[in-house]
């Protein structure tokens, strides 16, 4: 039997309102959870963090438009396999 990968990318809320109301855990859980039921398996999870420049001062000006209430956040990459024919 061959494997089949596929990446799955988790994204958090950043600011005020994600560090009050995102559960990371909760969301990887969920996440793993659903491609549990498809027939997935995780089998890396990898902080993902902003390495782009470009991409970072967007988040920044968004913080700083909205007080500091949201940004869109890192996440996770999860590596999911599973068996195909």
């Amino acid at each position: 039997m061959a494997k089949k990968n596929r990446v799955l990318r988790i994204s958090l809320m950043g600011g005020l309102l994600g560090a009050i109301f995102t559960n990371p855990r909760k969301a990887l859980e969920d996440e793993i959870d659903s491609a549990n039921q498809q027939g997935w398996n995780a089998i890396h999870i990898e902080a993902h963090v902003t390495t782009n420049l470009f991409i970072w001062l967007m988040q920044m000006l968004v913080l700083l438009l909205t007080l500091g209430l949201w940004t869109w956040g890192a996440g996770y990459l999860v590596l999911l396999e599973r068996d195909v024919p």
